[in-house]
C-alpha cells in the first residue's frame, strides 16, 4: 500500500511541476495576443485619420507628394486590409501619378513623355481591375482628358484623339450617370470635333478639361 501511494505522489508531484510551465506558458500567449490585438486597433485608427488628414493635404493644400501610408506597429498591410483600403489607397496613389505627370505641361522632353505615358498606362491598368463603378467612371475621365491633351499637343492627328476622348467620356458617363464632369467633357469633345472638321479648332478651344486641382481624392465621387 505505501508504494502505491508513494508512486501516485510522485505522479501527482509530476504533474503539478508539468502544469504550472503550461499556464506561464498560456498567460504569456494571453498577453501577447492581447499586445497585438492593442496595436492593430491603435494603428486601425491611425490609419483611418492618417487618411482622412492626407485626403485634404492633396485636396485643399495641393501637396502632390502626399502619402496615404501611416506610421504603423504592425506591419501597414495588416490596417489596410482590416479596413479595406486596399483598393481606395491604390486608386489615391494613382490620381496622384495622374496629376505628377504635370498633365497641362507642354512635352518639352523625353521624360515628359514617358512620366504622361506612366500615368496613362496605371489608369488603364487600374480602369480593368476596380470594381468600383465611380472610380472606373473617373479613371475614364481622366483618360478623355489626357487624350484631348494629346489631341492639343498633335494638332495632325486632332481628330483621331478627339474621337478616342469621345469613347472614354461616353464610358465614363455608362459608369456612373451622374458624372456631370463626363457629360460637360463630352459636350466639349464633340463641340471640338465639329471644328476640328472644319479645320478651325483653336488653342484655348482645344484645351482638355483635365480633373480640377483636387480632384479624384475622395473614394466616391470627387468631381471632375
Amino acid at each position: 500500500m505505501s508504494d502505491g501511494n508513494g508512486t501516485g505522489n510522485r505522479l501527482s508531484l509530476a504533474g503539478s511541476r508539468w502544469q504550472r510551465p503550461a499556464r506561464i506558458a498560456a498567460f504569456a500567449l494571453l498577453v501577447v495576443a492581447a499586445a497585438l490585438f492593442a496595436a492593430l486597433a491603435i494603428d486601425v485608427l491611425r490609419s483611418d485619420r492618417h487618411v482622412e488628414a492626407a485626403d485634404v493635404r492633396f485636396t485643399t493644400r495641393l501637396d502632390r507628394a502626399v502619402s496615404w501610408t501611416p506610421d504603423t506597429l504592425l506591419p501597414a498591410g495588416i490596417s489596410r486590409s482590416v479596413l479595406g483600403l486596399d483598393d481606395d489607397l491604390e486608386y489615391r496613389s494613382t490620381v496622384q501619378q495622374f496629376w505628377q505627370s504635370e498633365p497641362r505641361a507642354p512635352l518639352q522632353q523625353f521624360s515628359d513623355v514617358t512620366r504622361r505615358a506612366a500615368a496613362e498606362r496605371r489608369i488603364a491598368e487600374l480602369y480593368d481591375s476596380a470594381s468600383s463603378p465611380e472610380h472606373r467612371s473617373l479613371l475614364a475621365t481622366m483618360r478623355g482628358g489626357l487624350l484631348l491633351e494629346e489631341a492639343r499637343e498633335t494638332p495632325s492627328q486632332r481628330e483621331v484623339f478627339v474621337r478616342r476622348a469621345i469613347e472614354q467620356f461616353q464610358n465614363a458617363i455608362a459608369q456612373n450617370a451622374s458624372n456631370d464632369d463626363a457629360v460637360h467633357d463630352l459636350e466639349l469633345s464633340l463641340k471640338l470635333l465639329r471644328q476640328t472638321g472644319r479645320g478651325d479648332a483653336g488653342e484655348t478651344e482645344g484645351r482638355a478639361p483635365l480633373p480640377s486641382a483636387g480632384a479624384g481624392a475622395a473614394t466616391q465621387g470627387g468631381g471632375f
